[in-house]
Protein backbone atom coordinates (compact mmCIF):
# COMPACT_ATOMS: atom_id res chain seq x y z
CA UNK A 1 0.00 0.00 0.00
CA UNK A 2 1.28 3.12 -1.36
CA UNK A 3 1.16 6.83 1.34
CA UNK A 4 -1.06 8.00 -1.75
CA UNK A 5 -3.58 5.37 -0.65
CA UNK A 6 -3.64 6.48 2.92
CA UNK A 7 -4.80 10.06 1.85
CA UNK A 8 -8.30 10.86 3.66
CA UNK A 9 -8.42 14.64 3.40
CA UNK A 10 -8.48 15.46 -0.55
CA UNK A 11 -8.04 19.07 0.16
CA UNK A 12 -4.82 18.89 1.71
CA UNK A 13 -3.38 15.42 0.48
CA UNK A 14 0.32 16.51 1.60
CA UNK A 15 -0.95 16.70 4.98
CA UNK A 16 -2.64 13.02 4.87
CA UNK A 17 0.42 11.92 3.32
CA UNK A 18 2.92 13.15 6.16
CA UNK A 19 0.87 11.73 8.67
CA UNK A 20 -0.13 8.99 6.87
CA UNK A 21 3.81 8.21 7.01
CA UNK A 22 4.54 9.38 10.62
CA UNK A 23 2.05 6.92 12.04
CA UNK A 24 3.29 4.11 10.26
CA UNK A 25 7.02 4.74 11.01
CA UNK A 26 6.95 6.61 14.25
CA UNK A 27 4.90 4.05 16.57
CA UNK A 28 5.68 6.46 19.12
CA UNK A 29 4.33 9.64 17.85
CA UNK A 30 0.24 10.23 18.52
CA UNK A 31 -1.93 11.33 15.33
CA UNK A 32 -5.55 11.28 14.65
CA UNK A 33 -5.12 7.48 13.46
CA UNK A 34 -2.99 6.33 16.70
CA UNK A 35 -4.47 8.19 19.49
CA UNK A 36 -6.95 6.30 22.01
CA UNK A 37 -10.45 6.77 21.68
CA UNK A 38 -12.00 8.99 24.10
CA UNK A 39 -14.87 7.03 24.91
CA UNK A 40 -12.80 3.66 25.27
CA UNK A 41 -14.55 2.08 27.84
CA UNK A 42 -12.44 2.93 31.10
CA UNK A 43 -16.02 4.18 32.74
CA UNK A 44 -15.92 5.47 36.39
CA UNK A 45 -18.29 3.83 38.79
CA UNK A 46 -18.98 6.76 41.01
CA UNK A 47 -21.78 8.13 38.69
CA UNK A 48 -25.90 7.08 38.87
CA UNK A 49 -26.14 6.66 35.61
CA UNK A 50 -23.50 5.13 32.91
CA UNK A 51 -22.29 7.80 30.87
CA UNK A 52 -20.44 5.46 28.07
CA UNK A 53 -17.06 7.16 28.25
CA UNK A 54 -14.93 9.08 30.81
CA UNK A 55 -14.86 12.73 31.88
CA UNK A 56 -12.45 15.05 29.62
CA UNK A 57 -11.21 18.42 30.37
CA UNK A 58 -11.57 19.97 33.67
CA UNK A 59 -13.56 20.02 36.66
CA UNK A 60 -16.53 22.95 37.20
CA UNK A 61 -18.54 23.24 40.19
CA UNK A 62 -21.62 25.04 39.96
CA UNK A 63 -24.35 25.89 41.81
CA UNK A 64 -27.96 25.30 40.73
CA UNK A 65 -30.80 27.58 41.81
CA UNK A 66 -34.05 26.11 43.22
CA UNK A 67 -36.09 25.42 40.27
CA UNK A 68 -32.80 23.94 38.53
CA UNK A 69 -32.12 21.57 41.35
CA UNK A 70 -35.84 20.50 41.38
CA UNK A 71 -35.63 19.71 38.19
CA UNK A 72 -32.46 17.47 38.78
CA UNK A 73 -33.90 16.10 41.65
CA UNK A 74 -36.74 15.04 39.89
CA UNK A 75 -34.83 13.66 37.02
CA UNK A 76 -33.09 10.85 39.24
CA UNK A 77 -36.04 10.00 40.84
CA UNK A 78 -38.03 9.57 37.69
CA UNK A 79 -34.73 7.72 35.87
CA UNK A 80 -32.44 6.15 38.27
CA UNK A 81 -32.37 2.04 37.67
CA UNK A 82 -32.03 1.77 41.18
CA UNK A 83 -35.21 3.74 42.51
CA UNK A 84 -37.61 1.37 39.60
CA UNK A 85 -39.05 -0.84 42.66
CA UNK A 86 -39.61 1.84 44.54
CA UNK A 87 -41.78 3.81 41.55
CA UNK A 88 -43.54 0.35 41.25
CA UNK A 89 -44.44 -0.06 44.81
CA UNK A 90 -45.62 3.81 45.29
CA UNK A 91 -48.03 3.03 41.86
CA UNK A 92 -49.29 0.03 43.36
CA UNK A 93 -49.94 1.70 46.71
CA UNK A 94 -51.49 4.58 44.80
CA UNK A 95 -53.82 2.80 42.10
CA UNK A 96 -54.95 0.25 45.35
CA UNK A 97 -56.53 3.89 46.29
CA UNK A 98 -58.60 3.90 43.44
CA UNK A 99 -59.42 -0.02 43.29
CA UNK A 100 -60.33 -1.59 40.44
CA UNK A 101 -60.58 1.29 38.58
CA UNK A 102 -58.18 2.07 35.22
CA UNK A 103 -55.69 4.80 35.60
CA UNK A 104 -54.10 6.66 32.72
CA UNK A 105 -50.33 6.90 32.15
CA UNK A 106 -50.87 10.55 32.63
CA UNK A 107 -52.46 10.90 36.01
CA UNK A 108 -49.67 7.91 36.84
CA UNK A 109 -47.19 10.28 35.75
CA UNK A 110 -48.70 13.20 37.45
CA UNK A 111 -48.40 11.11 40.96
CA UNK A 112 -44.76 10.50 39.92
CA UNK A 113 -43.79 14.08 39.41
CA UNK A 114 -46.05 15.50 42.49
CA UNK A 115 -46.54 12.90 45.14
CA UNK A 116 -43.70 10.20 44.98
CA UNK A 117 -41.08 12.74 46.38
CA UNK A 118 -42.59 13.04 49.64
CA UNK A 119 -44.06 8.65 49.32
CA UNK A 120 -40.19 8.22 49.43
CA UNK A 121 -38.96 10.36 51.58
CA UNK A 122 -41.25 9.13 53.94
CA UNK A 123 -40.51 4.71 53.48
CA UNK A 124 -36.70 6.34 53.57
CA UNK A 125 -37.78 7.68 57.00
CA UNK A 126 -39.23 4.80 58.26
CA UNK A 127 -36.63 1.98 57.44
CA UNK A 128 -33.63 3.68 58.96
Amino acid sequence: MGLKASVRNRAYPEGSIAEGYISRYFSDVETIFSRPLRNDGNIQKRYIFSSGGRPVGTMDTKTLDSKSLAQANRYVLLHSDKLSPYRQEFLESERAVYGGIQISKRTEDKWLVEKFPRWLAKQENCHY
